[in-house]
């Protein structure tokens, strides 16, 4: 006989399975805006606003699990397995970075979704640089850093603004 599953873990799950609609339908979106005239591939990063979300309001398992699902699913929409190289590279990249920084707690969520978007820069900078096997690559770096901050510092703005209102709906809505 299957256990009863806590009415706390369904909003969770629930809660989570929005976050990674949201990113899907963020990725989704971003393909939309022309961004591959300044660099082939270049994204605005707007799926990562639920992934710094994430960070804030549930256990960093959970945030894990989301980044690798938002990975995995984005390469299958995009029909793109090279595409799903990119993404887990930068996505870890940045995830690790983004926990630590949580993690210190005298970070802002500014700081932290900043440090997220040149990490993931970083990541997919090394995956082109195995693949074309050229340092010249390197030269995209700063443009991509560039974007990547502005991008940061909308997200976190965005996540500093949203965040509070999701843990205060979760603590309401439990029994």
């Amino acid at each position: 006989m299957p256990l009863p599953i806590k009415r706390e873990r369904v909003k969770k799950i629930a809660l989570l399975g929005i976050l990674l609609a949201f990113t899907l339908i963020m990725s989704l979106v971003e393909r939309m805006v022309p961004l591959d005239g300044m660099m082939p591939g270049m994204r605005l990063g707007l799926a990562n606003l639920a992934i710094v979300i994430s960070l804030y309001t549930f256990p960093p398992r959970d945030t894990i699990i989301l980044v690798i699902l938002k990975c995995l699913m984005t390469a299958f929409f995009s029909g793109s397995m090279i595409a799903l190289f990119y993404s887990l590279t930068g996505s870890v990249a940045s995830l690790a970075i983004m926990l630590l920084l949580v993690k210190a707690k005298n970070v802002s969520v500014i700081g932290v979704s900043v440090a997220g978007a040149a990490l993931h820069n970083i990541g997919q900078i090394a995956v082109a640089r195995l693949i074309f096997g050229s340092w010249g690559i390197l030269i995209y770096l700063p443009l991509l850093l560039a974007v990547g901050t502005a991008s940061g510092i909308i997200i976190g703005i965005l996540a500093k603004l949203i965040q509070p209102r999701m843990t205060a709906y979760l603590k309401a809505n439990t029994l």
